[in-house]
């Protein structure tokens, strides 16, 4: 069982891992496009530091486009950039890590995507910002036990129909 719960932990983490790298890289060529259709300088410099604060839950990729749409709109004075870029930002860049994410666990982990998501919802309500990558290991090894159990459930069932009822007797009781 200890060799089971493990290896279905490797599994999860590297989900988990997967899912961050590849939610960032994801919010990071989006915003890099809004970057360039709003005619920002250093796109590429731009998209690195989104790729890299993306790691962080719920804050990440908005700490560069956040800045980025106020520099356009009151630094440049162009303000329909600075406002499109804003928009795009909350309504495509941010979101996407909701979907991505959830996602990569679900396919890689073998959760069903209902638990995948509750995994990383209630993680994130219960423990914060690291509930992001906790909530889907907590999830996935209540999985694994329940699976266990029914397993061992299913084999005593199976004892019992076959007429082989082993019981365990304590020293010094008899069975």
């Amino acid at each position: 069982y200890e060799q089971q719960l493990l290896m279905e932990f490797e599994v999860l983490v590297r989900a988990v891992v997967a899912g961050s790298i590849a939610s960032a890289m994801a919010q990071s060529v989006l915003a890099g496009l809004a970057f360039w259709f709003a005619g920002l300088q250093s796109v590429f410099l731009l998209m690195a530091l989104t790729a890299l604060l993306a790691m962080v839950p719920f804050v990440g990729a908005s700490l560069v486009w956040i800045p980025a749409s106020l520099w356009l709109a009151f630094g440049e004075g162009n303000m329909t950039a600075g406002i499109s870029l804003a928009v795009f930002g909350i309504v495509i860049v941010s979101t996407i890590d909701n979907i991505i994410r959830p996602w990569i666990i679900v396919e890689r982990a073998s959760l069903h995507p209902l638990a995948g998501l509750l995994g990383v919802l209630g993680g994130v309500q219960a423990l914060g910002p690291v509930g992001v990558f906790i909530g889907p290991i907590v999830v996935a090894f209540l999985q694994t036990l329940l699976m266990l159990l029914h397993r061992e459930f299913a084999l005593g069932d199976e004892n019992a129909a076959a007429g082989g009822i082993v019981q365990k007797s304590t020293p010094g009781f008899p069975a």
